[in-house]
């Protein structure tokens, strides 16, 4: 039996530890975090139905998300092309949306829909996409 060894990183949150088949490769990182290309994505009770997306490649890249669809129940979901080639995606191939949500100063929410990230679990790879149909905003309130 192959022993799965775990991944220990620094984050700002203190030292973290995950097994290697939790970590995303996003091949392009994520746009502002082109450097960051490898990620884990962190849930809790305390912080659903939010998670983290955490860098691993750097300390302090992190970001809260949320399945689009729990925002907006009829939310689309169609990778293009151009993001199907990016995570590797086949026919079966699990995906998993989310999108980053924001605090805003006055503590309140928002969801960026316009650009959500994509995540083949089957492959572990993710991207983020532009949704250019203006369907939805950068900063829907949460």
């Amino acid at each position: 039996m192959m022993q799965v060894q775990p991944v220990r990183f620094e984050t700002r949150f203190g030292p973290l530890e995950t097994r290697n088949s939790n970590v995303v490769e996003f091949p392009e990182g994520i746009p502002g975090f082109e450097h960051c290309r490898r990620w884990v994505l962190i849930g809790s009770d305390e912080l659903t139905p939010l998670q983290c997306l955490l860098s691993l490649d750097a300390p302090e890249p992190s970001f809260l998300t949320v399945d689009p669809s729990l925002v907006v129940p009829d939310y689309t979901r169609h990778p293009g092309p151009a993001a199907q080639a990016k995570i590797s995606a086949e026919p079966g191939d699990g995906l998993l949306w989310i999108a980053i949500v924001t605090l805003t100063e006055n503590k309140r929410g928002t969801v960026n829909l316009k650009a959500p990230i994509v995540i083949n679990t089957t492959r572990m790879r993710g991207c983020q996409i532009i949704l250019d149909d203006g369907a939805y905003p950068v900063d829907f309130p949460l």
